[in-house]
């Protein structure tokens, strides 16, 4: 089955949002082993849905629009659907019990404009929220289909898992089985990973294999087709651990795990705990670690040291060492690691420091230019990164470099697998 993805949404096309759906929307149905061939976004105008409706409906089996279901006048997808179909808008009022029962679970009054979504394109099919008050649509017109579903990214995952998923499986009986692995690496670039594994790639049937390019990691995403699950799975199985055999640790985590979860784990399996000196990142490592549930298990807490006065005095860094290598310095990283693994007493400390940009650099010291240090009570030691991209991209290169520092530290001392194999 092939189909295209429609955004609606003015914000979209102005800019001033992001378009998080149609990407995810598109994984989580590549590994049903439904295609998606188009992203299309487009403004809260009637005829401009409508248009984009009927062309996508003429290059595919389907196409799914995603936002313009709300109450307010801006939200027109249920009327470009109907323009683009051919039908009218009917009032349901048993949709408007479920939408008025929805909103009773809020405990606030029912505003009347919220009754627009109890019309639907005639023929068509009501999603039931369960997050939201927003109906989605099914319409099946010609054998083609038309999905609509709300723009908040929440409703709509919620409804794309618990219903589109469910009735497309359905409706188009798959030939064969499909299975998507991802495979989460540290390596320096997509070019270096291409030559590290290309043989292996060549070498691999029944399964393509992507490299893909993130702030701090590289992916390989590998898509395996096969008759049935079983020998999927062990085509997966059997690229998989080329992989692993070849990388070793540069493989970081698998699918949807990240570096800080991958780190978390390792630190709560060898019982040790950490705290954390940051100055160029602000904080962006602390809240990684604080994002992943159960972190006080082993997180103590963080200093954001940005100035040198901050560095002298929560985190005891000598004025000789800021005078003599400056705050972005090898001995300065070890300083502040040493200083907040004193200050918590946490097992081990990182400190962080460098040049985000977009100024600030000088010959000696480039914008980019990052050092991290990792204290514990037997080791201390510092790398020296150079990142480039914007603020941004320089500060996310730098926290993932900061959690993968402690990540090989903790396999090498604690886990004894082995050291860098980058």
């Amino acid at each position: 089955m092939q189909y295209q993805i429609i955004t609606v949404g003015s914000e979209l096309t102005l800019g001033l949002s992001i378009n998080t759906n149609a990407p995810f929307i598109s994984k989580r149905l590549g590994q049903e082993g439904f295609t998606c061939s188009r992203h299309i976004s487009v403004p809260d105008d009637i005829r401009s849905i409508a248009r984009s409706i009927t062309e996508s409906l003429g290059q595919g089996d389907g196409v799914i629009v995603t936002g313009g279901l709300g109450p307010t006048v801006d939200d027109v997808t249920r009327e470009a659907i109907c323009e683009s179909a051919g039908c009218q808008l009917e009032y349901q009022p048993w949709l408007a019990r479920v939408i008025e029962e929805r909103y009773g679970k809020r405990s606030v009054p029912l505003p009347q404009i919220t009754y627009r979504q109890a019309y639907l394109p005639t023929g068509a099919k009501a999603i039931i929220p369960t997050i939201g008050s927003a109906p989605g649509i099914i319409l099946e017109r010609d054998d083609k289909f038309i999905i609509s579903l709300p723009g908040v990214p929440r409703e709509m995952g919620s409804m794309l898992e618990y219903d589109i998923v469910p009735w497309l499986r359905s409706k188009f009986q798959r030939d064969e089985a499909y299975k998507v692995r991802v495979l989460r690496t540290t390596a320096k670039s997509e070019a270096s990973l291409q030559e590290a594994v290309g043989d292996i790639v060549d070498s691999l049937h029944n399964i393509s294999v992507g490299i893909l390019a993130f702030p701090g990691e590289i992916q390989l995403q590998l898509l395996a087709k096969g008759p049935d699950e079983r020998i999927v799975d062990q085509i997966i199985k059997e690229a998989e651990l080329q992989f692993l055999d070849r990388l070793g640790n540069i493989i970081f985590g698998f699918d949807e795990q990240t570096i800080e979860e991958v780190v978390g784990r390792l630190l709560r399996k060898n019982e040790l705990t950490l705290s954390l000196a940051e100055s160029c990142t602000g904080g962006l490592t602390a809240k990684k670690i604080t994002d992943i549930q159960g972190s006080s298990d082993y997180f103590f807490g963080g200093v954001i040291s940005y100035n040198n006065d901050a560095k002298r005095s929560l985190l005891n860094v000598s004025n000789q060492t800021l005078l003599r290598h400056g705050a972005v310095s090898a001995a300065t990283a070890l300083a502040m690691a040493f200083g907040v693994r004193e200050k918590f007493g946490s097992d081990i400390g990182l400190g962080i420091t460098g040049i985000a940009g977009p100024t600030g650099g000088t010959p000696d010291k480039p914008i980019g230019l990052v050092y991290i240090g990792l204290s514990h009570q037997t080791t201390s030691y510092s790398n020296r990164y150079v990142f480039f991209g914007s603020r941004d991209i320089v500060r996310l290169k730098s926290s993932h470099a900061a959690l993968d520092m402690l990540r090989y530290y903790i396999l090498d001392n604690f886990e004894q697998v082995g050291g860098d194999v980058s």
